[in-house]
């Protein structure tokens, strides 16, 4: 076969799953990230070694026999090892539409330093080859000198490429519109059954689909009128129309909806793809599962890292820089810090009582870590709820009767235990200091379930990420309050007993 360097291939206008023994390109590819698992199964660089640099300069056509035998995955686990001016070349050796695949699999850092080596002309090309919403992601990740330049050669190249990326990158890159693809097939009602399995099989076997997993139905204007799943299609009679065997009852999204929510959207449902209407009913694109996989694990990460006091981090750890990763740790750090120097400002606010009750001293570890703790579950379990969508600002109420249901019981299991401690440890007058302690810590744990409940719904309530109620940031203000109140307590109780 003749092949030549981005050697041109079909693209595709239709979006389908993995149900049909010809898949789609973007289908017949792994998971980001899945190793092989066949007897190739160590990876591509181990197996071509140092030898790789040099095969590519003597025999490229014997390498690049070679690598059309292993997944695109793999190459591109390889094309992230090698130094750019190797990457470089082995990317100008493959066809296009590989060169493409591996592109969308590579590192965000990776794949922009090879776009802008590849120069305007063949960047232009390969991106033409990517998926619509991968072919977005790339260009917004280069300098806007750089897109732009590739959007002006994409404009005499492929004009409708080119138009395709300038509304999908009017998106916001968090929305439904911002991860959605314009590859999906659309018929009229009236197209016969048979008619649109041909027209499936046709898009399938150019490599221009996505996922089969539907067929949407547009009526004038493009607007959608229903959906039919590619089991319904094959099943029914090949005379009948879509209109006949459509549902009309169409799960869908607006553009402008966060991608967490049609995440949820397609977990609820249990749907391969989503499509994305307009105010006006018109059908823009779809966004389909493998995305919405990308979105769950960036999502999952961000609030992890925010519940950790950690500005969210978009590399990966050892792709950070050292100052970047000081910036994004000590902002909440220092507000930690100060949080810190309250407790010390209340400790000195009660120095007196501090000064004649020493075992009140003792106990101050406990009391702080009881509260900090409970807080810190409340807040992680509301946190996932609102994630997920078991919750909503709204349910506050239903949220706090709960939480308060549940800090009492748990207060007053360790308070029963903080009592005993106190009793049989506690030196002079240890049944104040019991009654003290265990008094306390049923106050303070029932306190911290409040306040790390009720705090992530007002923060959500503002319209921010809830996760931004770190973890230590409810422990942090939890001790300060349950210092107030140990100390409270203990002179209230501690006069009444002299």
């Amino acid at each position: 076969m003749n092949r030549r360097v981005f050697a041109r291939g079909a693209r595709g206008l239709a979006v389908f799953g993995p149900h049909c023994e010809e898949q789609p390109r973007k289908h017949r590819l792994a998971p980001r990230r899945l190793r092989p698992h066949n007897a190739a199964a160590m990876r591509l660089a181990t197996l071509l070694g140092p030898d790789l640099k040099q095969t590519l300069a003597d025999d490229p056509g014997e390498l690049l026999e070679a690598l059309e035998e292993f997944h695109a995955e793999d190459i591109a686990e390889v094309v992230s090892d090698l130094e750019d001016d190797v990457a470089l070349s082995l990317m100008l050796l493959l066809p296009e539409e590989l060169a493409a695949e591996v592109l969308e699999r590579v590192d965000e850092d990776v794949r922009t330093r090879i776009l802008k080596m590849l120069g305007t002309n063949a960047a232009a090309e390969v991106l033409a080859e990517m998926s619509p919403d991968d072919r977005v992601d790339a260009l917004q990740e280069l300098p806007d000198d750089v897109a732009e330049k590739i959007l002006d050669r994409l404009e005499e190249t492929e004009p409708e490429v080119a138009e395709e990326v300038r509304e999908l990158r009017a998106y916001d890159t968090s929305s439904a519109g911002g991860i959605m693809t314009t590859d999906y097939v659309s018929l009229p009602p009236e197209s016969k059954v048979w008619q649109t399995i041909d027209h499936v099989r046709e898009k399938s076997q150019e490599g221009r689909a996505e996922t089969i997993s539907y067929i949407y139905v547009l009526a004038f204007g493009g607007k959608l009128v229903g959906v039919v799943s590619l089991r319904d299609l094959i099943l029914a009679a090949p005379s009948k129309s879509l209109a006949d065997i459509m549902t009309e009852n169409i799960v869908r999204a607006p553009p402008t909806a966060d991608q967490e929510e049609v995440a949820r959207l397609i977990a609820k449902y249990d749907l391969s793809a989503v499509p994305i209407v307009d105010e006006n009913g018109e059908m823009l694109g779809v966004v389909t599962v493998d995305d919405v996989v990308d979105v769950v694990i960036e999502e999952a990460t961000e609030d992890a890292q925010r519940m950790g006091a950690v500005v969210p981090i978009t590399d990966s750890y050892f792709e950070t820089g050292y100052w970047e990763f000081v910036r994004k740790r000590a902002g909440w750090l220092v507000v930690l810090f100060l949080g810190g120097l309250l407790t010390a400002t209340v400790m000195r606010a009660f120095e007196h009582e501090m000064a004649t009750m020493i075992e009140l001293v003792v106990f101050i570890p406990l009391i702080i870590s009881s509260g900090g703790n409970t807080g810190s579950q409340s807040s992680s379990l509301v946190i996932r709820a609102l994630a997920v969508g078991e919750v909503v600002p709204g349910d506050w109420w239903r949220v706090f009767y709960r939480e308060v249901s549940i800090g009492m019981t748990l207060g007053v299991l360790l308070g029963a235990v903080g009592f005993a401690r106190a009793y049989f440890f506690g030196g002079d007058g240890s049944i104040a200091i019991a009654l003290v302690v265990s008094s306390s810590v049923v106050v303070i744990v029932l306190m911290g379930t409040v306040v790390g409940s009720l705090l992530p719904l007002g923060i959500k309530r503002i319209g921010l990420d809830p996760a931004v109620s770190s973890t230590p940031f409810i422990a942090s203000l939890v001790d300060v309050l349950g210092l107030l109140v140990y100390f409270s307590l203990a002179t209230t109780i501690m006069r009444a007993f002299r």
